[in-house]
């Protein structure tokens, strides 16, 4: 009996001991943890350009669920294509963030990326980050450079970026490279090229242009830049469209041949400028010559009253005195001068005909029906297109969108007094195309006139003169 009752008082115990642990409150312990294998694909490292390199230093990875954070920091090295794969365990469950960041042994981001994942208990997740560098490379390639050319430079956001002088080349095979690093993407740059070269013992700006670019990272973006002359003169020469790539591969390349300026010496040596304007190739200054192609000398005349009786050739500075700017407004020919078989044009160069000054206004948008018209102002704003954009009076420059510059050189009166008059007001021009006996035809401009006249003068006057290339 007494053992029989020892017995069940030790089976109530083990009852008791049993209930107490299942109602109790506390959770059971279990694993939870999984891991993530990591492959980030670094693109675009090293080998932005031809011509430079970025040297990788350091990949930093952060991994976070919002309590808790893993950094982590491999090193890597420059070249076109990194993978780093790594694995991380221990990773409780739920979702998390990574974050990857590279960056250049100058500890600037090169690239920079996130993802997010979600760790499964006991499982393994794959994720894969591909990170572009957030930079590209660009490199200019001048191709053809005219043998003018011998300095170019390259612009990002008004900055100069790079600057390259070379001894000045001939032939289309010419070619010069500019590099600049860290062009970031995603935002706008303005990408100026700019190429100087000597002329006249200085150096000029010769040709110009630029463009705004967007460069979207990892992919190749094209643009188009239009390099135009100016020379120093300020004269359009045409433009040379020029293809150019940014991107990864980190090419720019000038597919245009730079277009080499006219210049024309006179026989006393004097340099003129040019513009080409349609088919035709003019001055973009007034002719100043004292000598014809053979060497003679023009007849130089002062006296107003010996002036107003020529009926042969001759030539004069307005009012008598070099100080009036002949650099500038040049000098004045009677058309017996402009007509004497001595010829007063540079080699390769003569005094353009009535037709030719009509070929030029057409050029600009006026009609061969304007054109024709005679002793009238004719046209709409060509006169305007022609006028230089500084120096004609009470402020009526015109825009010189063609290039020629042409300036108020004022006259000399024909055969009545030999006076002078209107420099500053108008400009007359001389063709080689008589209009009737004792009269030429010539073409005029005046400060308050958009428009071109076409007229005719007495022989005897004094007019400028513009040259057009044969």
């Amino acid at each position: 009996m007494q053992n029989t009752r020892a017995s069940i008082l030790a089976m109530g115990a083990i009852l008791m001991l049993v209930q107490g642990c299942n109602n109790s409150t506390e959770p059971l312990a279990i694993t939870t943890l999984g891991e993530v294998n990591l492959s980030i694909h670094l693109s675009n490292v090293g080998s932005l350009s031809k011509a430079a390199t970025i040297d990788l230093e350091n990949l930093y990875i952060e991994l976070n669920n919002g309590v808790a954070t893993v950094r982590d920091t491999v090193a890597v090295s420059g070249n076109s294509q990194t993978i780093v794969s790594n694995s991380y365990t221990d990773l409780v469950e739920g979702s998390w963030s990574v974050k990857a960041e590279s960056r250049d042994v100058n500890d600037i981001v090169i690239h920079s990326d996130s993802t997010t994942f979600t760790v499964v208990p006991t499982n393994t997740v794959d994720v894969s980050l591909s990170l572009t560098s957030k930079y590209s490379m660009l490199v200019a390639n001048f191709v053809g450079i005219a043998d003018s050319v011998s300095r170019c430079e390259l612009l990002v956001d008004a900055a100069l970026v790079a600057d390259s002088s070379f001894e000045a080349q001939s032939g289309v095979g010419s070619t010069l490279s500019l590099s600049y690093d860290y062009l970031s993407t995603g935002v706008e740059h303005n990408i100026k090229l700019d190429a100087y070269g000597d002329m006249w013992g200085a150096e000029y700006l010769l040709y110009t242009g630029d463009t705004t670019v967007t460069v979207i990272a990892g992919a190749d973006n094209n643009y188009t830049i239009n390099l135009v002359w100016v020379g120093p003169n300020e004269v359009p020469l045409g433009t040379a469209a020029v293809e150019i790539t940014i991107g990864p591969t980190g090419t720019q390349t000038v597919t245009g041949d730079f277009q080499s300026p006219v210049i024309v010496t006179d026989i006393d040596g004097n340099v003129y400028s040019t513009v080409i304007i349609g088919t035709q190739t003019w001055m973009a200054e007034n002719l100043k010559v004292t000598r014809y192609r053979d060497g003679t000398e023009v007849t130089h005349v002062t006296d107003n009253a010996a002036w107003a009786n020529l009926t042969t050739e001759a030539y004069c500075i307005y009012s008598n005195n070099a100080e009036n700017e002949v650099d500038t407004y040049g000098a004045l020919y009677n058309w017996y001068a402009l007509n004497d078989s001595r010829n007063i044009a540079p080699e390769g160069w003569h005094v353009p005909t009535d037709d030719e000054w009509k070929e030029l206004e057409m050029a600009l948008g006026m009609s061969q029906e304007q054109a024709d018209q005679g002793s009238s102002w004719r046209g709409t704003d060509e006169g305007d297109k022609l006028k230089s954009t500084s120096g004609w009076y009470n402020g009526g420059n015109g825009n010189n969108s063609s290039g020629f510059t042409a300036l108020p050189g004022g006259y000399r009166y024909d055969g009545t007094t030999g006076d002078y008059g209107n420099i500053t007001i108008s400009g007359y021009f001389w063709t080689a195309t008589e209009s009737s006996s004792g009269y030429g035809w010539n073409h005029t401009l005046i400060y308050s006139e958009s428009r071109i006249s076409r007229g005719f003068a007495f022989k005897k006057s004094g007019h400028s003169v513009r040259c057009v290339k044969d």
